[in-house]
């Protein structure tokens, strides 16, 4: 049980004067006993795992990790999901507040925040915490006996949660996801499209029907709903790029590029979302664009050489082989021994006319590995 009193607090706000002024504000209630700051979330983050507490009062928006960010981190950690959140925001339109029910915020309040509203929020919050109604209570529940792997219960614990409240598309949103994640996609399709029936700003309904198809591989209704989603919600970056990916296989790829872009630019950890994206593209013959985003990772990670060996691929593609040639004899300095490496080296040596240098390195090849087919049709070429 939480005490209002009592209660440990952290505050987390880019500006400093905020977190002072929330303290402010809760010491004139008398809320709360102990009180930790983060002026980002990455702090937060930290201090969370070394320190749990009862309650966070977070901004939405932050540089770094924004506070959504950070509870999705909260959300996904055993020990630290069932906290209560409470969102700061100056804004108040339609992708907010999808975006809130996405991320499982406890509630949001909307700046300039005043003793009054600040106070009102936490207590119901704290209420809603200490006493859960019971759709709540059930989906907790469910959740619980779905990790412990009591697949039955977990379902039967969800139908008890949409008893208690049959007008919230949540609990039957989340039977649903329950059948998707078990493969039973004819009872996941039915929850879901219900639940997005009743909710035309049911996200988690949406995007979770978009994942549906994907499996069935029904390209046109998983690009149809990703949009979907995308549109109510649009700063899920997994979604941005599944829903790119599906693009890509329906044709559409200078949108496909763009919803990368956009999810690549709302990340804290754009590197290994670029490289993800690179590699899909690299794999559907879209060389331009993942050479653009692999040179960027290299300049941050100047060691990366299966970044310069898969750059060197995408500019052979291109039809660039002299600077394909700079990317492999780059990687190749890092394992001198990888044939197929010298292959490629050998191979745009001829591409860019330097046939003795080819030559060469052909002969390298075949005295480690006389067999080696693709060599001998290389020195076939130089002949």
């Amino acid at each position: 049980m939480i005490d209002l009193r009592k209660m440990s607090v952290l505050i987390v706000d880019d500006i400093e004067n905020m977190c002072k002024s929330i303290r402010g504000m809760l010491k004139v209630l008398n809320y709360g006993s102990r009180f930790r700051f983060a002026t980002n979330g990455i702090d937060a983050w930290s201090l969370l795992q070394k320190e749990p507490l009862d309650l966070a009062i977070v901004d939405w928006n932050m540089p770094s990790m924004t506070g959504v960010e950070l509870l999705s981190r909260i959300r996904e950690n055993k020990n630290l999901r069932d906290m209560p959140v409470v969102m700061v925001t100056a804004e108040s339109n339609r992708e907010i507040v999808a975006e809130a029910a996405e991320s499982d915020i406890d509630a949001y309040i909307l700046k300039p925040l005043t003793v009054k509203s600040l106070g009102d929020k936490i207590s119901s919050v704290v209420e809603k915490a200490n006493n859960p109604p019971p759709m709540f209570y059930h989906l907790k529940r469910a959740r619980d006996l779905e990790e412990a792997g009591e697949i039955d219960a977990a379902i039967n614990e969800v139908k008890k949660a949409m008893e208690a409240d049959p007008e919230s598309s949540k609990p039957i949103r989340e039977l649903g996801k329950m059948y998707l994640k078990n493969n039973n996609l004819e009872e996941a399709e039915r929850w879901l499209n219900k639940a997005a029936k009743m909710n035309e700003l049911d996200v988690i309904a949406f995007h979770n029907l978009g994942e549906l198809y994907l499996k069935r591989n029904d390209i046109n209704k998983a690009a149809r709903f990703y949009d979907k989603a995308m549109t109510i919600s649009p700063r899920h970056v997994s979604r941005g790029i599944n829903f790119g990916k599906v693009l890509v296989k329906k044709g559409e790829v200078q949108k496909a590029l763009r919803i990368f872009d956009k999810a690549i630019n709302l990340t804290d950890n754009s590197l290994s979302v670029q490289e993800e994206v690179a590699d899909f593209c690299l794999e559907n013959g879209m060389d331009e664009y993942a050479a653009q985003l692999m040179e960027f990772i290299l300049q941050q990670t100047p060691n990366r050489h299966d970044i310069m060996y898969k750059l060197g691929i995408a500019n052979e593609n291109l039809g660039q082989p002299r600077k394909a040639l700079s990317y492999f004899i780059g990687a190749g300095k890092k394992d001198r021994n990888n044939l197929e490496i010298q292959v490629r080296i050998a191979k745009n040596y001829i591409d860019s006319g330097q046939v003795l240098r080819a030559e060469k390195v052909i002969k390298s090849i075949l005295d480690v590995d006389p067999d080696n087919q693709d060599a001998k049709d290389l020195l076939r070429r130089c002949l």
